[in-house]
């Protein structure tokens, strides 16, 4: 198992970055927020969606559909203990996609696709490359005791090259496929799953299987705060999560705080890729809520 490469993460000053795009999207200040999802995982519900491509034409998708470059995906977890997916098979192969779906950028039945899960109380990332393979990554920390979790993945386009981080520990590391896992702009989605999957394809879904394909695909309970993409490499070792709202940096591409509290806009802090909640389900969710990482409400 190789080393980390040498990379600094991103040291630009927020502040100054606020006032070049002419706003305070940048300043990070108290969280108010997050959301919660309740695994009703079927009927396109119970979810956060952002459309990443429009098939109708070969224009560039919205910022937040990274993977033509290297990528870091952050995000804060609070695990329910309802979670039930059992361990997947970590290595040459798409089990990520059988754990309980926290990030879901799927295309059916096809390649250059990524997602992360949860399967049994272990964050799992996996990445499927333009006809170059499959990889599944596992983390080791059972996530299930009730505490909040900062979760990083990365992924190097270069040769695949995969890290993820719990806490800022580095649990796991190792090669990928390699090439441009974005959602090609002139792709069309395929009717691989009698229907849903061609209106599902070209989106990016928080907190479940993003096209309802079957019972054994499984959707989230629990929280989600402070998620962060961000079209570089962000840690070369292990790190401290910061314990204040995430910063806003000059290579994010689509930061989203869930503190918007009410309705079903979920706004991106750099102004461009706006996420949809879909909201129902028994109990009905994702519902706003007040607890946070940061010490509001747990």
């Amino acid at each position: 198992m190789s080393r980390v490469p040498d990379l600094r993460p991103i040291v630009a000053s927020v502040g100054l970055l606020a006032l070049l795009i002419g706003g305070c999207a940048g300043l990070s200040g108290p969280s108010t927020g997050s959301l919660r999802f309740h695994d009703a995982g079927v009927g396109d519900i119970d979810r956060v969606k952002i459309r990443v491509d429009d098939p109708e034409n070969a224009l560039p998708g919205a910022p937040a559909d990274v993977g033509a470059e290297d990528f870091t995906l952050e995000l804060w977890l609070r695990a329910d203990v309802g979670n039930d997916a059992l361990a997947v098979q970590c290595g040459d192969n798409i089990s990520w996609i059988y754990g309980n779906i926290l990030v879901d950028r799927d295309r059916y039945d096809q390649d250059r696709k990524f997602g992360l899960s949860v399967a049994d109380g272990r964050v799992v990332f996996g990445v499927s490359g333009d006809d170059t393979g499959d990889r599944t990554l596992c983390g080791i920390s059972d996530l299930r005791d009730g505490d909040w979790h900062h979760l990083a993945v990365q992924r190097r386009r270069r040769d695949g090259r995969l890290w993820l981080f719990v806490d800022g520990h580095l649990q796991a590391q190792d090669e990928g496929p390699g090439g441009d896992v974005s959602c090609p702009d002139d792709g069309v989605p395929g009717d691989f799953c009698d229907g849903p999957c061609v209106h599902s394809d070209p989106f990016l879904v928080l907190g479940a299987e993003k096209h309802d394909a079957g019972a054994e695909y499984l959707s989230f309970h629990g929280w989600i705060d402070e998620l962060r993409l961000s079209k570089v490499l962000r840690y070369d070792r292990g790190f401290v999560p910061s314990r204040h709202a995430v910063d806003l940096y000059a290579q994010t591409v689509a930061l989203y705080h869930f503190d918007d509290g009410v309705g079903d806009a979920v706004m991106d802090a750099v102004d461009s890729s706006h996420w949809v909640r879909r909201f129902g389900g028994s109990p009905p969710g994702p519902t706003w809520s007040n607890e946070t990482p940061f010490g509001n409400g747990r």
